[in-house]
């Protein structure tokens, strides 16, 4: 019995991390970049998508940073309803990205982050 607890589990697991390769994928090809976005490197810009994809079961929308606020901080936006998004705020810490906080929000207020 303990060895079908192990396959289950197993088996899971790599589902649930082919799903998140997916969805990173398919985010880096198809979400918006804001200008912020793409002006950073690309292997920070892919390190920023993979964290949402493995945090959150639905794909991004759109990476972006505000005017106001400094090189270190960005915002990704996920799907969650037709309504309502994921918003994910990510902080720059000793040269790696980090989830530092993440919420519900609205596609019109998430949008602000897409012009810098």
């Amino acid at each position: 019995m303990r060895r079908v607890g192990s396959f289950l589990f197993a088996a899971s697991l790599i589902l649930l991390t082919g799903c998140a390769v997916d969805r990173y994928r398919w985010s880096l090809a198809h979400a918006y970049m804001s200008p912020r976005a793409r002006q950073l490197p690309r292997a920070e810009l892919e390190e920023i998508v993979s964290l949402v994809s493995h945090a959150w079961s639905d794909t991004i929308i759109a990476v972006g940073g505000s005017c106001s606020e400094g090189p270190n901080q960005m915002h990704a936006v996920a799907r969650y309803t037709d309504y309502e998004v994921m918003v994910f705020d990510l902080k720059k810490v000793s040269g790696h990205w980090r989830i530092v906080d993440h919420g519900e929000g609205t596609p019109t207020i998430s949008t602000a982050w897409y012009g810098c």
